[in-house]
């Protein structure tokens, strides 16, 4: 198959109106029955565009986010287990925004009882998790629609660079580089340190994962940042490989059409010693990729924790570029962060003959249509609070500065308490409800509703049917293409807790020159707890 042939394939039949909506898509009619699961953080994203739908459930572990959020959704039932939520029959489509240790157990349920989901990243927290959901998924894609909430993905820049590699701008595609620079060591896991505030539900927060006393420090962040006080630790996250690493990652992933890899390595001179408890700071991690229809075989390489790769020219500063990729061809670079890129010929003198840009007419499909733009031909008018930007959030009293997870020399970070005694991710007011509220009594217009969840919601409604996008289908990053990128992410995890490189079957999902290292593919789960229910 040809590369150009590859791009001929697109969204038909929807009709795009100037604020990005689609026309009809919000008729009393056509409104879906929608249960948010996860209240607060990420949630707080999605009240905008939930606001046209019937939200019949809302579910979180903390009481307090419920109450705040009911204003919003005063039609829906209130639930701190999403286990019992997803009993609830009315539910259609669920949107997950909880910890990440719960994504694929939720998404998973919701799946088997045919429901569509939006899951905010990462997938699962093991290799094994992210194949159950993706199997799932491609058993019922016919009849459900997913997305993975890698939203970076509605800027045009995504589509633009998968068009210049499949262009041949940089000739045979061979190494790709990506990384992220942040870094939040932790010691290992706090110790019980008081008791949790009424109306929080501790036990249901804890899941499926095995049981870790009490702390004020998994809950010290604010509104969607307090995962950077958690996800370090590896009952409960991934650290970055499932944080921005699955942002970054995407960038790669929607250029190159790959599967699963079949080996993982790292380089153990750079990398940090495996931690049992904790996430590794730095890691670099290596994958092979085979060959596909239109391109060679590749190489990825992932950096974080401040490791990055040589820069394709002297000039270029990367240290400057905190979450970045460089794609290495035959003849030439692309140097891109998420919303730009820069090409760079091998030969100094060389004159892009060989490449043969497209006509405007077959660029290929932005998420929803429009994409999110992020250049405007004129400077837009800076929105009011509660509109196209959050409100700058007010300090509660007693509180220094707004939450950080750098830790300090103990090695935690401080945490600061609500009244005394609750920690912030579970005590500051949520902010955005009043922003909503206050914004519609006053007659203003709705703020434009990002796209990514747009093109989700009108999947679900049986647009896009046809649509496909590189690997996915329907929406530009369903369950097939984003479980398969999850899958070997946590792969590198994996190979680091073994110190070698691992070879493996990505068809079957298993490590084939060192058993043991299967064992490392699935986690443990607390009594009661089941991934298939």
């Amino acid at each position: 198959m040809q590369r150009r042939d590859l791009l001929k394939r697109s969204a038909a039949g929807l009709t795009i109106l100037r604020s990005g909506m689609l026309r009809g898509q919000t008729a009393p009619s056509n409104r879906l029955n929608v249960a948010l699961i996860g209240v607060w953080g990420r949630g707080t994203a999605h009240y905008n565009a939930l606001r046209n739908e019937n939200v019949v459930a809302l579910c979180d572990v903390n009481e307090l986010r419920m109450k705040e959020a009911a204003p919003l959704f005063p039609k829906a039932k209130t639930y701190v287990d999403w286990r019992r939520l997803l009993d609830q029959k009315d539910v259609e489509a669920v949107v997950i925004c909880t910890a990440d240790h719960h994504h694929a157990f939720i998404a998973n349920w919701a799946l088997n009882r045919d429901m569509h989901v939006f899951c905010e990243k990462p997938l699962g927290i093991s290799v094994e998790e992210a194949r159950v959901v993706r199997a799932n998924y491609l058993k019922r894609k016919a009849k459900v629609a997913t997305q993975h909430g890698t939203q970076r993905h509605a800027y045009p820049n995504f589509e633009r660079i998968r068009e210049l590699i499949l262009d041949g701008a940089i000739g045979e595609l061979k190494t790709v580089h990506s990384w992220d620079a942040r870094q939040l060591p932790r010691p290992g896991y706090p110790e019980a340190e008081g008791q949790p505030p009424a109306g929080f539900h501790y036990e249901q927060w804890i899941g499926p994962s095995p049981y870790h006393p009490y702390s004020p420090q998994y809950f010290g962040g604010s509104n969607g940042l307090n995962c950077l006080f958690w996800n370090m630790y590896r009952d409960f996250g991934v650290g970055q490989m499932g944080d921005m690493g699955a942002h970054t990652m995407d960038l790669v992933w929607n250029a190159i059409d790959a599967q699963a890899p079949i080996s993982a390595d790292v380089d153990f001179e750079v990398s940090d010693k495996f931690h049992p408890d904790i996430c590794p700071v730095k890691l670099k991690a290596i994958f092979e990729h085979p060959a596909n229809s239109w391109r060679g075989p590749v190489k990825l390489v992932w950096y974080q924790g401040g490791l990055k790769p040589e820069a394709p020219k002297g000039y270029i500063n990367l240290e400057r570029v905190g979450n970045g990729a460089i794609f290495e061809g035959t003849k030439g670079s692309i140097f891109a962060d998420f919303t730009t890129r820069v090409i760079i010929p091998n030969n100094d003198d060389g004159d892009m003959t060989y490449y043969k840009r497209r006509a405007p007419g077959e660029t290929l499909p932005l998420v929803n249509g429009t994409g999110m733009p992020t250049q405007m031909t004129a400077a837009p008018q800076r929105p009011p609070q509660g509109q196209g930007r959050r409100p700058q959030q007010q300090l509660p009293p007693g509180f220094t500065a707004m939450p950080n997870a750098t830790p300090k020399p103990g090695g935690f970070p401080e945490i600061q308490f609500v009244n005394g005694k609750i920690p912030a991710a579970l005590g500051m007011p949520n902010d955005v409800v009043p922003g909503i509220l206050e914004a519609e009594k006053s007659g203003q217009p709705p703020r434009r509703i990002d796209p990514f969840q747009l093109e989700w919601l009108a999947a679900c409604k049986g647009q896009n049917a046809n649509a496909a996008f590189g690997t996915s289908s329907k929406t530009h990053c369903d369950f097939d293409y984003s479980g398969t990128m999850i899958e070997q992410m946590l792969l590198g995890l994996v190979a680091h807790q073994a110190g070698k490189k691992l070879d493996y079957d990505p068809v079957n999902g298993r490590v084939t020159n060192m058993p043991e290292a299967n064992d490392w593919l699935k986690r443990k789960y607390r009594a009661g707890w089941t991934l298939n229910g």
